[in-house]
């Protein structure tokens, strides 16, 4: 029950987070929900797979395929670019604590730790990148339904 609280928990503070990026780079106001819609979803398959067990890059490369398949899928059914949901929604996996991690041990010249941090980091920056590229690269098909009418005359 204590993880389900915390997921919970977690999940708010991801959409919330999106929103307020969203805000920021100056998205569409009739976007800002799916935007935040689409941080909390990657949040959720990121945590849930890292509380399971599953490494801090792989976990990520969950996240990213999830954010970047429903920034796809609301960019086909919103009619909106999917620059719009992916920038925002991606926010919730950007390792920004490792770079600082990585920095400050630089700067502390213990080359250990930043060697630690900094590896990690770039996985996890390849990681996201890799699972946005593999649904960027899926048939359009998948996104949505394709409305085809024909006039019948």
């Amino acid at each position: 029950m204590q993880i389900f609280i915390e997921l919970l928990f977690e999940s708010v503070c991801a959409f919330l987070a999106t929103i307020s990026f969203s805000i920021m780079f100056i998205t569409p106001k009739r976007e800002i929900f799916y935007c935040g819609i689409v941080g909390l979803v990657g949040w959720v398959v990121y945590s849930t797979a890292f509380k399971f067990g599953t490494s801090s890059a792989i976990s990520n490369f969950y996240g990213a395929l999830a954010i970047s398949y429903l920034s796809r899928f609301f960019a086909v059914i919103r009619k909106t670019p999917i620059s719009v949901f992916i920038t925002s929604g991606i926010i919730t996996l950007v390792p920004g604590g490792g770079i600082y991690n990585t920095v400050l041990n630089i700067i502390m010249s213990n080359n250990q730790k930043a060697s630690y941090y900094g590896i990690e980091t770039i996985k996890i920056a390849f990681a996201i990148a890799l699972g946005i590229v593999f649904v960027l690269a899926m048939p359009s098909f998948m996104f949505g339904f394709k409305l085809n009418y024909k006039n019948k005359h």
